[in-house]
């Protein structure tokens, strides 16, 4: 008997070995997060590292936050003005994204963006929420951030 992809022998001479079970060792082979939680409590805190920034901003977010910068023609103004942190030449729009509380969750909205949000590298489709977790990179433009809960 042969191997149908390929053509090696099942059985006797030249053979392949057959594939040994593990023993468990939770330990070494159980899952392991690769980020933090998605879930908020009631208390929750939110944090935003920005790059290079001395200072986190530290917020209590009850339902939604626009997250843009300041522009003095126009009569939009986002909460949470990003140009302290040189949004302008990083490439951030006015009205760029959107932090939302959903019950005990908190996702991020690109509003149709110039430059792109960007969720852990992958650039998001304008108007699709995406779930945040614990310690998620977020990119607007050309500016980094971190948000963690606390």
């Amino acid at each position: 008997m042969f191997c149908e992809e390929c053509g090696h022998p099942i059985f006797g001479e030249g053979a392949a070995e057959a594939t040994r079970q593990l023993q468990n060792a939770p330990d070494e082979l159980g899952m392991k997060a690769t980020w933090g939680t998605a879930r908020l409590g009631n208390n929750t805190s939110i944090i935003i590292h920005i790059r290079d920034a001395e200072e986190p901003i530290i917020l209590q977010l009850n339902r939604e936050l626009i997250l843009g910068r300041l522009d003095p023609t126009s009569d939009t103004k986002p909460d949470l003005d990003l140009t302290p942190f040189g949004a302008l030449e990083k490439g951030i729009s006015r009205m760029h994204a959107t932090l939302q509380r959903n019950e005990d969750t908190l996702t991020i909205i690109d509003m149709g963006s110039i430059n792109g949000t960007y969720l852990n590298g992958q650039r998001l489709t304008p108007q699709q929420p995406r779930i945040l977790h614990d310690g998620d990179e977020i990119r607007l433009g050309k500016l980094v951030l971190h948000i963690y809960f606390q």
